[in-house]
């Protein structure tokens, strides 16, 4: 009887060493579970302009005015967080844009600051009169040139510029911008300042 007494109390002892063991070893298990997944950022956030640009890669949008002309379509290829490089199209009243440039963003988190530096062309290939159809040409064309209408102009172009970004909800990726364009004409030797407004979304 002690014998069965004594095995039972073995056989006990055992089985709660178990249960001690297996609970010690489960509940790690569940907290690094809970861990991870409280430390998992969410899909539809980012922290900052920069972490947007690094995971979205390409952005599509419209302009309006300024380097556009009037309208036209821009795209941004993000290299990295800070720099991507920069193509648009515009057209005016009888002419058309075209512009090229790189654009280094300063980290921030909705409101973010951007310069860009690049190169612009202002086009025409038919005989148009274009006196009166834009600031920018009535500086450095002459009279007889806008009447004529069949232009080309060359331009150095800085950009200073501000631009909202969408971080989260279902509009995450969307971007408005408002930038000031220095067109700088390589003929004439003349600065001419001008404004840009518009909107990108980056995929």
């Amino acid at each position: 009887m002690k014998t069965l007494i004594l095995i039972f109390s073995l056989i006990f002892t055992q089985i709660s060493q178990a249960q001690e063991i297996s609970t010690v070893e489960i509940t790690p298990n569940r907290s690094s579970k809970t861990q991870n997944e409280t430390s998992t950022p969410s899909s539809n956030t980012y922290n900052s302009n920069w972490d947007m640009r690094d995971h979205r890669k390409l952005g599509a949008g419209i302009g309006l005015a300024g380097v556009f002309g009037q309208i036209g379509g821009v795209a941004d290829i993000n290299f990295d967080a800070q720099n991507a490089a920069q193509v648009g199209f515009g057209n005016g009243y009888g002419f058309n844009t075209f512009f090229a440039g790189w654009k280094t963003s300063f980290e921030s988190q909705f409101v973010s600051p951007y310069i860009t530096l690049g190169y612009s062309r202002w086009y025409n290939s038919d005989s148009v009169d274009l006196r009166g159809n834009s600031y920018i040409l009535d500086q450095v064309l002459s009279k007889k040139e806008l009447a004529n209408g069949k232009i080309g102009v060359d331009f150095l172009l800085a950009n200073l510029g501000v631009q909202y970004n969408q971080l989260d909800t279902e509009w995450i990726g969307n971007s408005f911008f408002l930038e000031f364009n220095f067109l700088y004409s390589t003929s004439r030797g003349a600065l001419l300042p001008a404004a840009s407004v518009g909107s990108i979304y980056y995929f």
